[in-house]
Protein backbone atom coordinates (compact mmCIF):
# COMPACT_ATOMS: atom_id res chain seq x y z
CA UNK A 1 0.00 0.00 0.00
CA UNK A 2 2.92 2.35 0.59
CA UNK A 3 3.77 2.02 -3.08
CA UNK A 4 0.25 3.09 -4.08
CA UNK A 5 0.36 6.12 -1.80
CA UNK A 6 3.42 7.38 -3.65
CA UNK A 7 1.70 7.25 -7.04
CA UNK A 8 -0.16 10.13 -8.62
CA UNK A 9 -3.95 10.29 -8.47
CA UNK A 10 -4.09 9.65 -12.22
CA UNK A 11 -2.05 6.45 -11.83
CA UNK A 12 -4.14 5.29 -8.89
CA UNK A 13 -7.36 5.89 -10.82
CA UNK A 14 -6.03 3.92 -13.77
CA UNK A 15 -5.05 1.09 -11.39
CA UNK A 16 -8.56 1.18 -9.93
CA UNK A 17 -10.04 0.97 -13.43
CA UNK A 18 -7.75 -1.95 -14.29
CA UNK A 19 -8.72 -3.77 -11.08
CA UNK A 20 -12.41 -3.21 -11.83
CA UNK A 21 -12.02 -4.63 -15.34
CA UNK A 22 -10.08 -7.58 -13.93
CA UNK A 23 -12.79 -8.31 -11.39
CA UNK A 24 -15.45 -8.16 -14.12
CA UNK A 25 -13.44 -10.58 -16.26
CA UNK A 26 -12.95 -12.91 -13.31
CA UNK A 27 -16.70 -12.86 -12.60
CA UNK A 28 -17.47 -13.65 -16.25
CA UNK A 29 -14.91 -16.47 -16.37
CA UNK A 30 -16.04 -17.84 -13.03
CA UNK A 31 -19.66 -17.80 -14.17
CA UNK A 32 -18.65 -19.57 -17.37
CA UNK A 33 -16.72 -22.16 -15.38
CA UNK A 34 -19.66 -22.84 -13.07
CA UNK A 35 -22.15 -23.06 -15.92
CA UNK A 36 -19.89 -25.34 -17.95
CA UNK A 37 -19.51 -27.59 -14.93
CA UNK A 38 -23.28 -27.72 -14.47
CA UNK A 39 -23.83 -28.52 -18.15
CA UNK A 40 -21.14 -31.23 -18.11
CA UNK A 41 -22.58 -32.83 -14.98
CA UNK A 42 -26.09 -32.70 -16.42
CA UNK A 43 -24.86 -34.38 -19.60
CA UNK A 44 -23.06 -37.08 -17.62
CA UNK A 45 -26.23 -37.81 -15.66
CA UNK A 46 -28.22 -37.97 -18.90
CA UNK A 47 -25.76 -40.41 -20.46
CA UNK A 48 -25.61 -42.60 -17.34
CA UNK A 49 -29.38 -42.74 -17.12
CA UNK A 50 -29.77 -43.53 -20.83
CA UNK A 51 -27.07 -46.22 -20.79
CA UNK A 52 -28.59 -47.73 -17.64
CA UNK A 53 -32.01 -47.94 -19.30
CA UNK A 54 -30.49 -49.49 -22.43
CA UNK A 55 -28.63 -52.04 -20.33
CA UNK A 56 -31.79 -52.96 -18.42
CA UNK A 57 -33.80 -53.31 -21.65
CA UNK A 58 -31.11 -55.48 -23.27
CA UNK A 59 -31.02 -57.73 -20.20
CA UNK A 60 -34.83 -57.92 -20.09
CA UNK A 61 -35.19 -58.67 -23.81
CA UNK A 62 -32.38 -61.21 -23.67
CA UNK A 63 -34.14 -62.96 -20.78
CA UNK A 64 -37.38 -63.13 -22.79
CA UNK A 65 -35.56 -64.65 -25.79
CA UNK A 66 -33.72 -67.04 -23.46
CA UNK A 67 -36.96 -68.25 -21.86
CA UNK A 68 -38.62 -68.81 -25.23
CA UNK A 69 -35.57 -70.77 -26.44
CA UNK A 70 -35.64 -72.86 -23.26
CA UNK A 71 -39.33 -73.62 -23.76
CA UNK A 72 -38.63 -74.75 -27.31
CA UNK A 73 -35.52 -76.80 -26.46
CA UNK A 74 -37.35 -78.73 -23.71
CA UNK A 75 -40.59 -79.15 -25.69
CA UNK A 76 -41.36 -82.86 -26.01
CA UNK A 77 -42.60 -82.56 -29.61
CA UNK A 78 -39.40 -80.77 -30.64
CA UNK A 79 -37.22 -83.42 -29.06
CA UNK A 80 -39.25 -86.28 -30.51
CA UNK A 81 -39.05 -84.68 -33.95
CA UNK A 82 -35.26 -84.46 -33.78
CA UNK A 83 -34.81 -88.13 -32.82
CA UNK A 84 -37.61 -89.54 -35.03
CA UNK A 85 -36.29 -91.82 -37.80
CA UNK A 86 -39.61 -92.61 -39.53
CA UNK A 87 -40.11 -90.02 -42.28
CA UNK A 88 -43.92 -90.31 -42.29
CA UNK A 89 -44.16 -89.79 -38.56
CA UNK A 90 -41.65 -86.97 -38.82
CA UNK A 91 -43.81 -85.28 -41.49
CA UNK A 92 -46.85 -85.43 -39.23
CA UNK A 93 -44.81 -83.88 -36.42
CA UNK A 94 -43.47 -81.24 -38.84
CA UNK A 95 -46.92 -79.73 -39.41
CA UNK A 96 -47.64 -79.61 -35.70
CA UNK A 97 -44.21 -78.09 -34.87
CA UNK A 98 -44.56 -75.47 -37.56
CA UNK A 99 -47.71 -74.19 -35.91
CA UNK A 100 -46.08 -74.36 -32.46
CA UNK A 101 -43.01 -72.43 -33.58
CA UNK A 102 -45.15 -69.72 -35.18
CA UNK A 103 -46.93 -69.30 -31.87
CA UNK A 104 -43.59 -68.99 -30.04
CA UNK A 105 -42.35 -66.46 -32.59
CA UNK A 106 -45.33 -64.20 -31.88
CA UNK A 107 -44.42 -64.09 -28.18
CA UNK A 108 -41.61 -61.60 -28.82
CA UNK A 109 -41.68 -58.80 -31.37
CA UNK A 110 -38.59 -58.72 -33.54
CA UNK A 111 -38.05 -62.50 -33.91
CA UNK A 112 -37.61 -63.05 -37.66
CA UNK A 113 -37.16 -66.81 -37.78
CA UNK A 114 -36.86 -69.88 -35.54
CA UNK A 115 -34.65 -72.71 -36.80
CA UNK A 116 -34.38 -76.17 -35.21
CA UNK A 117 -31.37 -78.11 -36.50
CA UNK A 118 -30.78 -81.72 -35.40
CA UNK A 119 -27.48 -83.54 -35.19
CA UNK A 120 -28.82 -86.28 -37.47
CA UNK A 121 -29.52 -83.83 -40.30
CA UNK A 122 -33.15 -83.23 -39.35
CA UNK A 123 -34.21 -79.57 -39.36
CA UNK A 124 -37.20 -77.28 -39.43
CA UNK A 125 -37.46 -73.51 -39.97
CA UNK A 126 -40.22 -70.99 -40.49
CA UNK A 127 -38.88 -68.87 -43.35
CA UNK A 128 -35.98 -70.78 -44.87
CA UNK A 129 -33.07 -69.60 -42.76
CA UNK A 130 -31.61 -73.04 -42.02
CA UNK A 131 -29.07 -72.99 -44.86
CA UNK A 132 -27.56 -69.78 -43.49
CA UNK A 133 -26.97 -71.08 -39.95
CA UNK A 134 -25.24 -74.33 -41.00
CA UNK A 135 -21.78 -72.67 -40.59
CA UNK A 136 -22.78 -71.43 -37.12
CA UNK A 137 -23.92 -74.92 -36.16
CA UNK A 138 -20.55 -76.30 -37.19
CA UNK A 139 -18.80 -73.65 -35.05
CA UNK A 140 -20.92 -74.60 -32.02
CA UNK A 141 -20.42 -78.33 -32.56
CA UNK A 142 -19.63 -80.01 -29.24
CA UNK A 143 -20.43 -76.90 -27.18
CA UNK A 144 -23.27 -76.57 -24.72
CA UNK A 145 -24.77 -73.08 -24.91
CA UNK A 146 -27.93 -71.45 -23.57
CA UNK A 147 -29.20 -68.21 -25.07
CA UNK A 148 -25.76 -67.66 -26.59
CA UNK A 149 -25.30 -64.67 -28.90
CA UNK A 150 -23.67 -66.26 -31.94
CA UNK A 151 -23.15 -63.06 -33.93
CA UNK A 152 -24.68 -61.13 -36.84
CA UNK A 153 -25.25 -62.50 -40.30
CA UNK A 154 -26.72 -61.47 -43.64
CA UNK A 155 -29.63 -63.69 -44.71
CA UNK A 156 -29.93 -62.52 -48.28
CA UNK A 157 -33.37 -61.05 -48.90
CA UNK A 158 -35.20 -63.32 -46.41
CA UNK A 159 -35.57 -60.72 -43.66
CA UNK A 160 -34.63 -57.47 -45.34
CA UNK A 161 -31.32 -55.81 -46.27
CA UNK A 162 -29.93 -55.38 -42.74
CA UNK A 163 -27.92 -58.02 -40.92
CA UNK A 164 -29.76 -59.91 -38.19
CA UNK A 165 -28.68 -61.17 -34.78
CA UNK A 166 -28.48 -64.91 -34.18
CA UNK A 167 -28.97 -66.57 -30.77
CA UNK A 168 -28.36 -70.26 -30.19
CA UNK A 169 -29.36 -72.81 -27.52
CA UNK A 170 -28.27 -76.44 -27.32
CA UNK A 171 -31.15 -78.96 -27.25
CA UNK A 172 -30.53 -81.79 -24.75
CA UNK A 173 -32.76 -84.89 -24.78
CA UNK A 174 -34.66 -85.00 -21.50
CA UNK A 175 -36.51 -88.35 -21.77
CA UNK A 176 -35.27 -91.59 -20.23
CA UNK A 177 -33.46 -93.89 -22.56
CA UNK A 178 -30.24 -94.24 -24.50
CA UNK A 179 -30.27 -90.58 -25.60
CA UNK A 180 -30.96 -89.15 -22.13
CA UNK A 181 -29.01 -85.94 -21.47
CA UNK A 182 -27.31 -86.06 -24.87
CA UNK A 183 -27.05 -83.19 -27.34
CA UNK A 184 -29.54 -83.87 -30.13
CA UNK A 185 -29.56 -80.50 -31.90
CA UNK A 186 -29.49 -76.71 -31.73
CA UNK A 187 -32.22 -74.04 -31.72
CA UNK A 188 -31.42 -70.80 -33.55
CA UNK A 189 -33.31 -67.54 -33.22
CA UNK A 190 -32.88 -64.93 -35.95
CA UNK A 191 -33.89 -61.59 -34.41
CA UNK A 192 -33.93 -57.97 -35.46
CA UNK A 193 -31.91 -55.41 -33.47
CA UNK A 194 -35.21 -53.91 -32.25
CA UNK A 195 -35.82 -57.13 -30.29
CA UNK A 196 -32.80 -56.27 -28.13
CA UNK A 197 -33.25 -52.52 -27.73
CA UNK A 198 -35.76 -50.12 -29.27
CA UNK A 199 -34.96 -46.77 -30.83
CA UNK A 200 -36.99 -44.98 -28.14
CA UNK A 201 -34.38 -45.99 -25.54
CA UNK A 202 -31.84 -43.55 -26.98
CA UNK A 203 -33.79 -41.48 -29.48
CA UNK A 204 -33.00 -38.08 -27.86
CA UNK A 205 -30.32 -36.15 -29.74
CA UNK A 206 -30.57 -32.96 -27.68
CA UNK A 207 -26.93 -33.10 -26.67
CA UNK A 208 -25.62 -34.58 -29.93
CA UNK A 209 -24.58 -37.72 -28.04
CA UNK A 210 -24.08 -40.80 -30.21
CA UNK A 211 -24.81 -44.17 -28.57
CA UNK A 212 -23.63 -47.44 -30.13
CA UNK A 213 -24.39 -51.03 -29.12
CA UNK A 214 -21.47 -53.22 -30.21
CA UNK A 215 -21.09 -56.97 -30.11
CA UNK A 216 -17.93 -58.82 -29.13
CA UNK A 217 -16.51 -58.29 -32.65
CA UNK A 218 -17.02 -54.51 -32.41
CA UNK A 219 -19.78 -54.60 -34.98
CA UNK A 220 -22.68 -52.18 -34.61
CA UNK A 221 -25.90 -53.84 -33.45
CA UNK A 222 -27.84 -50.58 -33.32
CA UNK A 223 -27.26 -46.87 -32.64
CA UNK A 224 -28.92 -43.47 -32.76
CA UNK A 225 -26.48 -42.40 -35.46
CA UNK A 226 -26.87 -43.06 -39.19
CA UNK A 227 -24.87 -46.30 -39.06
CA UNK A 228 -26.00 -49.53 -40.69
CA UNK A 229 -26.47 -52.61 -38.52
CA UNK A 230 -23.46 -54.88 -38.86
CA UNK A 231 -21.00 -52.10 -39.69
CA UNK A 232 -17.54 -52.28 -38.17
CA UNK A 233 -16.89 -49.73 -35.43
CA UNK A 234 -13.38 -48.49 -36.20
CA UNK A 235 -11.14 -45.63 -35.27
CA UNK A 236 -11.45 -45.69 -31.47
CA UNK A 237 -9.60 -47.89 -29.00
CA UNK A 238 -12.29 -48.81 -26.46
CA UNK A 239 -10.09 -50.29 -23.75
CA UNK A 240 -11.81 -51.85 -20.73
CA UNK A 241 -15.54 -51.30 -20.30
CA UNK A 242 -15.08 -49.82 -16.80
CA UNK A 243 -12.35 -47.33 -17.73
CA UNK A 244 -14.68 -44.31 -17.25
CA UNK A 245 -14.90 -41.36 -19.59
CA UNK A 246 -11.99 -40.03 -21.61
CA UNK A 247 -11.30 -37.64 -24.46
CA UNK A 248 -10.54 -39.17 -27.88
CA UNK A 249 -10.11 -37.80 -31.39
CA UNK A 250 -12.34 -39.37 -34.02
CA UNK A 251 -12.95 -38.22 -37.58
CA UNK A 252 -11.21 -34.92 -36.90
CA UNK A 253 -13.30 -34.05 -33.82
CA UNK A 254 -12.79 -34.41 -30.09
CA UNK A 255 -15.31 -36.63 -28.26
CA UNK A 256 -16.04 -37.51 -24.64
CA UNK A 257 -16.29 -41.31 -24.77
CA UNK A 258 -17.77 -43.61 -22.10
CA UNK A 259 -18.10 -47.39 -22.30
CA UNK A 260 -20.32 -49.85 -20.44
CA UNK A 261 -20.17 -53.67 -20.64
CA UNK A 262 -23.17 -55.71 -21.85
CA UNK A 263 -22.53 -59.16 -20.32
CA UNK A 264 -25.83 -60.60 -21.60
CA UNK A 265 -24.58 -60.52 -25.19
CA UNK A 266 -20.87 -60.12 -24.47
CA UNK A 267 -21.03 -56.65 -25.99
CA UNK A 268 -20.40 -53.00 -25.15
CA UNK A 269 -22.39 -49.76 -25.02
CA UNK A 270 -20.36 -46.80 -26.29
CA UNK A 271 -21.53 -43.19 -25.81
CA UNK A 272 -19.77 -40.39 -27.68
CA UNK A 273 -20.49 -36.70 -27.08
CA UNK A 274 -18.73 -33.97 -29.12
CA UNK A 275 -16.65 -32.05 -26.60
CA UNK A 276 -17.41 -28.66 -28.14
CA UNK A 277 -21.09 -29.47 -28.75
CA UNK A 278 -21.94 -29.46 -25.06
CA UNK A 279 -20.57 -25.97 -24.48
CA UNK A 280 -21.37 -24.44 -27.87
CA UNK A 281 -24.18 -22.20 -26.65
CA UNK A 282 -22.20 -21.31 -23.55
CA UNK A 283 -19.22 -20.26 -25.67
CA UNK A 284 -21.50 -17.99 -27.70
CA UNK A 285 -22.80 -16.43 -24.49
CA UNK A 286 -19.25 -15.86 -23.25
CA UNK A 287 -18.29 -14.19 -26.55
CA UNK A 288 -21.34 -11.95 -26.31
CA UNK A 289 -20.52 -11.04 -22.70
CA UNK A 290 -16.94 -10.17 -23.59
CA UNK A 291 -18.15 -8.11 -26.57
CA UNK A 292 -20.63 -6.25 -24.38
CA UNK A 293 -17.89 -5.68 -21.81
CA UNK A 294 -15.59 -4.24 -24.50
CA UNK A 295 -18.30 -1.91 -25.81
CA UNK A 296 -19.17 -0.85 -22.25
CA UNK A 297 -15.52 -0.03 -21.53
CA UNK A 298 -15.29 2.08 -24.67
CA UNK A 299 -18.46 3.94 -23.71
CA UNK A 300 -17.22 4.46 -20.14
CA UNK A 301 -13.79 5.66 -21.29
CA UNK A 302 -15.16 9.12 -22.25
CA UNK A 303 -16.77 9.93 -18.86
CA UNK A 304 -13.82 8.32 -17.10
CA UNK A 305 -11.31 10.65 -18.79
CA UNK A 306 -13.65 13.60 -18.20
CA UNK A 307 -13.84 12.80 -14.49
CA UNK A 308 -10.06 12.41 -14.24
CA UNK A 309 -9.52 15.84 -15.81
CA UNK A 310 -12.23 17.30 -13.59
CA UNK A 311 -10.33 16.00 -10.57
CA UNK A 312 -6.80 16.89 -11.67
CA UNK A 313 -7.29 20.36 -13.25
CA UNK A 314 -8.41 22.08 -9.98
CA UNK A 315 -5.70 20.19 -8.07
CA UNK A 316 -3.01 21.52 -10.40
CA UNK A 317 -4.29 25.10 -9.92
CA UNK A 318 -4.30 24.57 -6.15
CA UNK A 319 -0.73 23.21 -6.17
CA UNK A 320 0.43 26.15 -8.30
CA UNK A 321 -1.24 28.63 -5.90
CA UNK A 322 0.31 27.01 -2.79
CA UNK A 323 3.75 26.95 -4.45
CA UNK A 324 3.60 30.72 -5.02
CA UNK A 325 2.65 31.26 -1.37
CA UNK A 326 5.59 29.12 -0.18
CA UNK A 327 7.99 31.42 -2.04
CA UNK A 328 7.42 33.99 0.74
CA UNK A 329 5.84 36.74 -1.36
CA UNK A 330 3.78 38.75 1.13
CA UNK A 331 1.54 40.05 -1.61
CA UNK A 332 0.33 36.51 -2.29
CA UNK A 333 -1.16 36.36 1.22
CA UNK A 334 -3.59 39.04 0.13
CA UNK A 335 -4.83 36.97 -2.82
CA UNK A 336 -7.49 34.25 -2.68
CA UNK A 337 -8.16 31.24 -4.92
CA UNK A 338 -11.51 30.38 -6.51
CA UNK A 339 -11.88 26.75 -7.71
CA UNK A 340 -14.97 25.53 -9.54
CA UNK A 341 -15.33 21.77 -9.51
CA UNK A 342 -16.29 18.88 -7.30
CA UNK A 343 -17.35 19.35 -3.71
CA UNK A 344 -14.11 18.23 -2.03
CA UNK A 345 -11.84 20.60 -3.97
CA UNK A 346 -14.25 23.47 -3.33
CA UNK A 347 -14.10 22.71 0.40
CA UNK A 348 -10.28 22.63 0.24
CA UNK A 349 -10.20 25.99 -1.57
CA UNK A 350 -12.63 27.50 0.93
CA UNK A 351 -10.61 26.19 3.85
CA UNK A 352 -7.39 27.46 2.30
CA UNK A 353 -8.90 30.89 1.85
CA UNK A 354 -10.14 30.74 5.41
CA UNK A 355 -6.65 29.83 6.54
CA UNK A 356 -5.19 32.82 4.73
CA UNK A 357 -7.83 35.05 6.27
CA UNK A 358 -6.90 33.59 9.63
CA UNK A 359 -3.26 34.37 9.05
CA UNK A 360 -4.18 37.99 8.26
CA UNK A 361 -6.21 38.24 11.40
CA UNK A 362 -3.42 36.72 13.48
CA UNK A 363 -0.95 39.29 12.22
CA UNK A 364 -3.29 42.14 13.18
CA UNK A 365 -4.08 41.14 16.71
CA UNK A 366 -1.91 39.15 19.11
CA UNK A 367 -4.67 39.06 21.67
CA UNK A 368 -7.14 37.73 19.17
CA UNK A 369 -4.59 35.16 18.13
CA UNK A 370 -3.98 34.01 21.69
CA UNK A 371 -7.71 33.79 22.31
CA UNK A 372 -8.23 31.72 19.17
CA UNK A 373 -5.33 29.44 20.12
CA UNK A 374 -6.88 28.96 23.52
CA UNK A 375 -10.22 28.09 21.91
CA UNK A 376 -8.53 25.60 19.58
CA UNK A 377 -6.77 23.96 22.54
CA UNK A 378 -10.05 23.78 24.42
CA UNK A 379 -11.78 22.14 21.45
CA UNK A 380 -8.92 19.70 21.22
CA UNK A 381 -9.35 18.72 24.86
CA UNK A 382 -13.07 18.29 24.32
CA UNK A 383 -12.41 16.04 21.33
CA UNK A 384 -9.96 13.92 23.35
CA UNK A 385 -12.47 13.66 26.18
CA UNK A 386 -15.22 12.65 23.74
CA UNK A 387 -12.88 10.03 22.25
CA UNK A 388 -12.08 8.61 25.67
CA UNK A 389 -15.76 8.45 26.54
CA UNK A 390 -16.51 6.67 23.25
CA UNK A 391 -14.11 3.82 24.00
CA UNK A 392 -15.80 0.57 24.86
CA UNK A 393 -14.44 -1.49 27.71
CA UNK A 394 -14.44 -5.22 26.82
CA UNK A 395 -15.92 -5.87 30.27
CA UNK A 396 -18.88 -3.72 29.22
CA UNK A 397 -19.42 -6.07 26.24
CA UNK A 398 -19.16 -9.15 28.49
CA UNK A 399 -21.66 -7.60 30.94
CA UNK A 400 -23.99 -6.68 28.07
CA UNK A 401 -23.92 -10.27 26.74
CA UNK A 402 -24.56 -11.59 30.24
CA UNK A 403 -27.49 -9.14 30.55
CA UNK A 404 -28.89 -10.46 27.26
CA UNK A 405 -28.46 -14.00 28.61
CA UNK A 406 -30.36 -13.07 31.76
CA UNK A 407 -33.20 -11.55 29.75
CA UNK A 408 -33.32 -14.68 27.57
CA UNK A 409 -33.58 -16.86 30.70
CA UNK A 410 -36.43 -14.73 32.05
CA UNK A 411 -38.22 -14.74 28.71
CA UNK A 412 -37.70 -18.48 28.29
CA UNK A 413 -35.57 -18.06 25.13
CA UNK A 414 -33.20 -20.98 25.70
CA UNK A 415 -31.60 -20.76 22.24
CA UNK A 416 -30.82 -17.04 22.65
CA UNK A 417 -29.41 -17.78 26.10
CA UNK A 418 -27.22 -20.59 24.73
CA UNK A 419 -25.98 -18.54 21.76
CA UNK A 420 -25.17 -15.38 23.75
CA UNK A 421 -23.40 -17.35 26.47
CA UNK A 422 -21.40 -19.25 23.86
CA UNK A 423 -20.58 -16.00 22.00
CA UNK A 424 -19.47 -14.38 25.28
CA UNK A 425 -17.14 -17.34 25.95
CA UNK A 426 -15.66 -17.16 22.46
CA UNK A 427 -15.12 -13.35 22.71
CA UNK A 428 -13.52 -13.60 26.15
CA UNK A 429 -11.30 -16.44 24.94
CA UNK A 430 -10.17 -14.55 21.80
CA UNK A 431 -9.17 -11.27 23.51
CA UNK A 432 -7.67 -12.51 26.77
CA UNK A 433 -4.60 -14.53 27.59
CA UNK A 434 -1.48 -15.38 25.65
CA UNK A 435 -1.10 -16.54 22.06
CA UNK A 436 -0.77 -20.23 23.08
CA UNK A 437 -3.18 -22.24 25.21
CA UNK A 438 -3.66 -25.89 26.19
CA UNK A 439 -5.66 -27.83 23.64
CA UNK A 440 -8.34 -28.37 26.28
CA UNK A 441 -9.10 -24.63 26.37
CA UNK A 442 -9.21 -24.53 22.56
CA UNK A 443 -11.67 -27.47 22.60
CA UNK A 444 -13.90 -25.64 25.10
CA UNK A 445 -13.99 -22.65 22.72
CA UNK A 446 -14.83 -25.04 19.83
CA UNK A 447 -17.67 -26.49 21.90
CA UNK A 448 -19.11 -22.98 22.30
CA UNK A 449 -18.74 -22.33 18.56
CA UNK A 450 -20.38 -25.67 17.70
CA UNK A 451 -23.32 -24.93 19.99
CA UNK A 452 -23.98 -21.72 18.06
CA UNK A 453 -23.79 -23.55 14.70
CA UNK A 454 -26.00 -26.42 15.90
CA UNK A 455 -28.68 -23.93 16.86
CA UNK A 456 -28.28 -22.17 13.50
CA UNK A 457 -28.53 -25.45 11.55
CA UNK A 458 -31.34 -26.87 13.74
CA UNK A 459 -29.17 -29.78 14.98
CA UNK A 460 -28.49 -31.08 11.45
CA UNK A 461 -25.10 -32.39 12.61
CA UNK A 462 -23.60 -33.96 15.71
CA UNK A 463 -20.04 -33.68 17.07
CA UNK A 464 -17.94 -36.44 18.65
CA UNK A 465 -14.81 -35.63 20.68
CA UNK A 466 -12.12 -38.28 21.15
CA UNK A 467 -9.03 -36.68 22.73
CA UNK A 468 -6.51 -38.15 25.13
CA UNK A 469 -5.51 -36.39 28.35
CA UNK A 470 -1.99 -36.00 27.00
CA UNK A 471 -3.34 -34.26 23.90
CA UNK A 472 -5.61 -31.95 25.93
CA UNK A 473 -2.57 -30.72 27.87
CA UNK A 474 -0.61 -29.93 24.69
CA UNK A 475 -0.15 -26.20 24.04
CA UNK A 476 -1.39 -24.96 20.66
CA UNK A 477 -1.85 -21.54 19.01
CA UNK A 478 -5.09 -19.85 20.02
CA UNK A 479 -8.02 -20.03 17.52
CA UNK A 480 -6.19 -22.64 15.39
CA UNK A 481 -9.09 -25.14 15.11
CA UNK A 482 -12.01 -22.76 14.53
CA UNK A 483 -11.36 -22.15 10.78
CA UNK A 484 -11.17 -25.92 10.15
CA UNK A 485 -14.39 -26.67 12.06
CA UNK A 486 -16.05 -23.76 10.24
CA UNK A 487 -15.02 -25.28 6.87
CA UNK A 488 -16.57 -28.61 7.88
CA UNK A 489 -19.86 -26.94 8.86
CA UNK A 490 -20.25 -24.51 5.94
CA UNK A 491 -18.69 -26.55 3.12
CA UNK A 492 -19.45 -30.08 4.36
CA UNK A 493 -22.91 -29.92 5.96
CA UNK A 494 -24.59 -26.75 4.65
CA UNK A 495 -24.90 -27.92 0.96
CA UNK A 496 -26.74 -31.14 2.03
CA UNK A 497 -29.92 -31.82 4.00
CA UNK A 498 -28.87 -35.19 5.40
CA UNK A 499 -27.83 -35.63 9.02
CA UNK A 500 -24.11 -34.98 9.46
CA UNK A 501 -21.47 -36.08 11.94
CA UNK A 502 -18.23 -34.33 12.87
CA UNK A 503 -15.39 -36.10 14.66
CA UNK A 504 -12.58 -34.29 16.48
CA UNK A 505 -9.86 -36.72 17.55
CA UNK A 506 -6.49 -35.94 19.11
CA UNK A 507 -3.50 -37.79 20.48
CA UNK A 508 0.25 -37.44 20.96
CA UNK A 509 2.25 -39.96 18.94
CA UNK A 510 5.42 -41.77 19.91
CA UNK A 511 7.61 -38.95 18.62
CA UNK A 512 5.92 -36.38 20.84
CA UNK A 513 3.96 -34.75 17.99
CA UNK A 514 0.32 -33.72 18.45
CA UNK A 515 -2.01 -35.12 15.78
CA UNK A 516 -5.56 -33.79 15.50
CA UNK A 517 -8.04 -35.20 12.98
CA UNK A 518 -11.19 -33.26 12.03
CA UNK A 519 -13.42 -35.52 9.93
CA UNK A 520 -16.92 -34.98 8.55
CA UNK A 521 -19.33 -37.07 6.48
CA UNK A 522 -20.48 -34.10 4.40
CA UNK A 523 -20.52 -33.60 0.64
CA UNK A 524 -16.74 -33.97 0.24
CA UNK A 525 -14.75 -32.40 -2.58
CA UNK A 526 -14.42 -33.15 -6.30
CA UNK A 527 -10.98 -34.57 -7.22
CA UNK A 528 -10.03 -31.34 -9.04
CA UNK A 529 -10.74 -29.14 -6.00
CA UNK A 530 -8.93 -31.59 -3.70
CA UNK A 531 -5.82 -31.59 -5.93
CA UNK A 532 -5.86 -27.78 -6.05
CA UNK A 533 -5.97 -27.49 -2.24
CA UNK A 534 -3.18 -30.02 -1.87
CA UNK A 535 -1.00 -28.01 -4.25
CA UNK A 536 -1.65 -24.87 -2.21
CA UNK A 537 -0.69 -26.64 1.00
CA UNK A 538 2.44 -28.10 -0.64
CA UNK A 539 3.66 -24.65 -1.81
CA UNK A 540 6.09 -23.49 0.92
CA UNK A 541 4.80 -20.34 2.61
CA UNK A 542 2.50 -19.42 -0.29
CA UNK A 543 -1.16 -18.48 -0.14
CA UNK A 544 -3.68 -18.74 -2.97
CA UNK A 545 -2.37 -17.35 -6.24
CA UNK A 546 -5.77 -16.95 -7.86
CA UNK A 547 -9.16 -15.84 -6.53
CA UNK A 548 -10.14 -18.58 -4.09
CA UNK A 549 -13.06 -19.31 -1.83
CA UNK A 550 -12.88 -18.93 1.94
CA UNK A 551 -12.25 -22.67 2.31
CA UNK A 552 -8.82 -22.51 0.66
CA UNK A 553 -7.87 -19.19 2.30
CA UNK A 554 -8.68 -20.47 5.82
CA UNK A 555 -6.85 -23.79 5.38
CA UNK A 556 -3.76 -22.19 3.83
CA UNK A 557 -3.60 -19.55 6.57
CA UNK A 558 -3.82 -22.19 9.31
CA UNK A 559 -1.22 -24.34 7.53
CA UNK A 560 1.23 -21.44 7.10
CA UNK A 561 0.67 -20.29 10.68
CA UNK A 562 1.53 -23.76 12.06
CA UNK A 563 4.62 -24.09 9.86
CA UNK A 564 5.90 -20.64 10.80
CA UNK A 565 5.53 -21.44 14.52
CA UNK A 566 6.61 -25.09 14.61
CA UNK A 567 8.67 -25.72 11.44
CA UNK A 568 8.21 -27.53 8.11
CA UNK A 569 7.42 -30.89 9.76
CA UNK A 570 4.12 -29.46 11.00
CA UNK A 571 1.02 -28.47 9.06
CA UNK A 572 -2.15 -29.85 7.50
CA UNK A 573 -2.86 -32.94 5.43
CA UNK A 574 -6.13 -33.26 3.49
CA UNK A 575 -8.19 -36.29 2.41
CA UNK A 576 -11.64 -36.15 0.79
CA UNK A 577 -14.03 -38.36 -1.19
CA UNK A 578 -16.86 -36.64 -3.06
CA UNK A 579 -20.19 -37.58 -1.53
CA UNK A 580 -18.59 -39.26 1.53
CA UNK A 581 -16.79 -36.56 3.49
CA UNK A 582 -13.52 -34.78 4.25
CA UNK A 583 -10.74 -35.39 6.79
CA UNK A 584 -8.12 -32.81 7.82
CA UNK A 585 -5.13 -33.97 9.86
CA UNK A 586 -3.15 -31.34 11.78
CA UNK A 587 0.36 -32.18 12.97
CA UNK A 588 2.25 -30.00 15.48
CA UNK A 589 5.85 -30.95 16.24
CA UNK A 590 8.12 -29.36 18.78
CA UNK A 591 5.29 -28.02 20.94
CA UNK A 592 5.03 -28.54 24.66
CA UNK A 593 2.68 -30.12 27.16
CA UNK A 594 1.23 -28.33 30.16
CA UNK A 595 1.45 -30.36 33.32
CA UNK A 596 -0.32 -29.64 36.52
Amino acid sequence: MAFLRKLSIRSQLFILAACTISVMLVVILHTYSMMSGMITRSHEEYVKQTVSEIKKNVASNHDVIYRIMQDISYNQDVQDYLVETDKLVRYDKFTKLNKYLNGQKDLKEGIQDIIISGNNGTWIDLYGGNRYVVPLRMQLSGKKVNGYYAGMQQFGVLYGPDEKLVFATTITYSQQGALFNRNIGTAFFVVDASAIVSEQDYSSKATGTQIYLLDRSRRVITSNASVKTGSDFKGIELGSADAGNRIVDWNGRSYVVETEALPDIDGTIVSMAPENELLRDLLDIRKQELSILGIALLVLAVPFMFIINNILRPLKRLIFFITRIRRGDLLQFKKRIALDGYMEISIVATELNSMLDEIDRLTLSLVETNTRLYGIELEKKKSELAFLRSQINPHFLYNTLEAITGIAVVEGQDRIKTMTRALSSIFRYSVKGSGEVPLGEEIRMIESYVRIQQIRFADRFAVRYELTDEALAYRVPKMILQPLVENAVYHGFEPTLRQGELWIRGQVDGEGALRIRIADNGVGMPPGVLDGLRRLLAAPGAGPQEPADQKSIGMVNVHNRIQLMFGPGSGLRLESVQGEGTTIEMTIRGGSEEHA
